[in-house]
């Protein structure tokens, strides 16, 4: 034994004896495989195709389980989207008093909505969810910058973010949310996918769907909103609390808003959205001041009258 160690009773002897066998044997067995090439390449064989076929049926589990993870929508119909999206809303809202109602596609201005696709994603009613040319360039981006800062989302990509994902900024993620889009745009129209985006989008604090942006910010039902109000709502997003703050509360449209404005009016124009006439009137619009202003968040609220036989304060 190792050490000069030398077992005392007989049962340690024994045990000693049959290890130093053991040794041996492993050793001899070692020493064949080495003077027998064939023999060592049947066991290296062996070794490496269990390695894969173990590895195969992991990874085929694996991607079972993602797959059965994906939610199934070409049975859901419409309305069941409709009532997750109303949820998910309901969640974010930090005040749950605040306005929120879902409208339909029909009862929204059409020049509003075609200035937020213009904004958000021209080519919506052209690609099948994803648009793969501006993948291609974010991913640029993000290798040249390092970092996974542009993610390229099609306005269909922000619903299924919106319904059925978080906020992390992964690759995995991301393939879900590709595989996820797939489906929605197989399975439902752009009419509908788009009546989705516009009752989920954020607008400002606590500021969810066209409807409670068109009334807080214009104080008009989202049927009477015109393309240059359309514009502004779009430059809201995709950072609608800081954009909020720095527009509407400041007063104020930074240069590289304005461009944007303009961006989205000339855009419309080049399409026949809107005329000439109108998109000169919309250039000069003075969201601030006069008619058609934003309105004021922080403006009190008008006192209501005390109701009859309520007693008056001291």
């Amino acid at each position: 034994m190792a050490f000069g160690y030398r077992p005392t009773s007989a049962a340690a002897r024994e045990r000693a004896r049959l290890l130093r066998e053991r040794l041996a044997t492993w050793q001899e067995k070692a020493i064949f495989l080495a003077l027998s090439p064939w023999r060592l390449y049947k066991v290296v064989a062996f070794v490496v195709g269990t390695v894969v076929i173990l590895a195969t049926g992991a990874a085929a589990l694996a991607g079972w389980g993602f797959y059965r993870s994906l939610p199934d929508l070409q049975r859901a119909p419409f309305e069941r989207l409709q009532e997750r999206a109303r949820l998910r809303v309901r969640d974010k809202l930090e005040d749950p008093g605040k306005l929120y109602k879902w409208v339909p596609i029909q009862d929204v201005s059409r020049d509003a909505i075609f200035a937020i696709v213009m904004s958000e994603d021209a080519s919506f009613f052209e690609h099948d969810g994803v648009n793969w040319d501006a993948v291609a360039n974010s991913l640029a981006v993000n290798i040249r910058k390092r970092t996974y800062a542009y993610g390229a989302s099609t306005l269909s990509q922000q619903v299924v973010k919106n319904l059925y994902l978080s906020n992390e900024k992964s690759l995995f993620r991301k393939l879900k949310e590709v595989l996820i889009t797939t489906r929605l745009e197989d399975h439902f129209t752009k009419n509908e996918i788009l009546e989705l985006y516009l009752n989920i989008a954020e607008f400002g604090p606590d500021v969810f769907g066209i409807r409670a942006a068109a009334k807080v910010f214009f104080g008009k039902a989202p049927g009477e909103l015109d393309a240059a109000e359309g514009a502004l709502l779009a430059l809201m997003l995709p950072s609608p609390r800081r954009h909020f703050y720095s527009v509407v509360e400041n007063r104020h449209l930074a240069p590289d808003k304005r461009r944007r404005y303009e961006r989205v009016l000339r855009d419309l124009l080049h399409l026949d959205y809107i005329s000439p006439a109108q998109f000169r009137a919309y250039l000069r619009r003075d969201f601030f001041n006069g008619k058609g202003a934003l309105a004021r968040p922080d403006a009190p609220s008008k006192p209501r009258a005390p109701k009859r036989g309520s007693r008056k304060p001291r």
